[in-house]
């Protein structure tokens, strides 16, 4: 296989420099579609919320193997310095979705050149607001999976040494969902409170009950986690405050236990306010469910790393973190792995950070390891 590094290095910093958005990519997909134009790769743009699905060898074989990219970017201000930084203010690529793009264009142009050898048909899935957890339901809400037999994906990881191969045999990514709490009172000045209903006093003692959940009627060994990152409510210091708006997450490694959470913070809510003459209204803002690899899938995708030459391999510790990859998975069989892209002799900067920096040499890994799967699996 002849992987194009530099091709790959060259998009990169292209896409690196736009940075946007969850689902407001113009900038992002008028690229992917130029080079597949170029590449004279079919595409649609018709599946999914901004997403682009480019087809190789359409009714070749038996089989259909997916690719999956992520395209979007984070609200986050750069603070590289490189010569190539965002050039949108306060948005960057600070989770390395631009190498996951620019390695599947790569991908795609060294699969194109040795398509007649290619005996599958291949779908590359450059998709919208991982982020945010929508665009991978984007795509699987249209039927899309059900062309797919199975789908594998790369995701780069800045705090391990380059061409390290890191993959979970558990959950790999949390159950996800962001959640947001309404409590309602009714505003008084503050010398009269008996003629109010303090939002904010309530707001408090819903926090509590919250944390009291948590620790009293879960499981121990259950891993979860319910963290509330935002509270406002409230104009000025002498009006008791009517409306409170509690924004936050769940995470944990099973649905039937997220699920329990969810139920518990709308019972909390309304048992709170309406103790206190109030209302609450209590609404998911995103949701992802956890992502569990197919073991298979996975051995399959150690198996061609080896073949390639990778002989790092680490266990993936599970991650409280969501990731929407998790949605295909719902329907058919797939894996992700990580990728170390660690810069040699410099400080170890995590992801979703503004000084994020990592090694390109690495970039040509994740597209062998694709190649040499499809190779290993397209007829089986």
């Amino acid at each position: 296989m002849n992987i194009d590094k530099d091709y790959i290095i060259k998009i990169r910093r292209q896409l690196h420099q736009i940075p946007e958005v969850g689902f407001d990519l113009p900038k992002t997909i008028e690229l992917v579609c130029k080079e597949l134009d170029a590449m004279e790769i079919p595409y649609t743009r018709d599946i999914g919320k901004s997403c682009v699905i480019a087809t190789l060898n359409e009714g070749v074989g038996n089989k259909t193997i997916a690719l999956r990219a992520d395209m979007d970017a984070l609200p986050i201000e750069e603070e590289t310095g490189l010569p190539f930084s965002s050039t949108h203010p306060g948005k960057m690529h600070a989770c390395g979705h631009d190498t996951h793009t620019a390695m599947l264009l790569g991908t795609a142009k060294a699969l194109k050149a040795m398509e007649k050898n290619i005996k599958c048909c291949v779908k590359f899935v450059f998709q919208s607001a991982e982020e945010i957890l929508g665009g991978a339901k984007s795509i699987c809400d249209t039927g899309f999976m059900d062309s797919v037999d199975e789908i594998i994906g790369c995701h780069i990881n800045p705090e391990h040494p380059t061409g390290t191969i890191l993959q979970s045999r558990g959950c790999d990514s949390a159950c996800s969902r962001g959640f947001e709490i309404h409590l309602y009172g009714r505003s008084s000045h503050v010398a009269r409170p008996h003629l109010g209903i303090d939002a904010i006093a309530m707001a408090t003692r819903v926090y509590s009950d919250i944390q009291f959940m948590r620790a009293r009627e879960l499981n121990p060994i259950d891993s979860a986690v319910v963290g509330i990152g935002s509270i406002h409510g409230g104009e000025t210091g002498n009006i008791l405050c009517d409306h409170v708006v509690m924004i936050g997450t769940i995470r944990t490694t099973s649905t039937e236990v997220n699920d329990y959470i969810y139920r518990r913070l709308g019972e909390i809510a309304a048992c709170v306010s309406a103790d206190m003459g109030g209302t609450a209204q209590v609404n998911t803002l995103r949701y992802s469910p956890a992502l569990y690899n197919d073991l298979s899938v996975a051995d399959n995708l150690v198996a061609a790393a080896k073949k390639i030459g990778i002989s790092e391999f680490l266990p993936k510790p599970g991650s409280m973190g969501g990731e929407d990859f998790a949605y295909y998975l719902q329907h058919k069989p797939g894996a992700m792995f990580d990728l170390g892209v660690k810069v040699p002799d410099k400080p170890t900067v995590p992801l979703h950070n503004g000084k994020l920096i990592l090694n390109e040499d690495a970039l040509d890994i994740a597209p062998k390891i694709f190649i040499q799967y499809i190779l290993d699996q397209m007829e089986n």
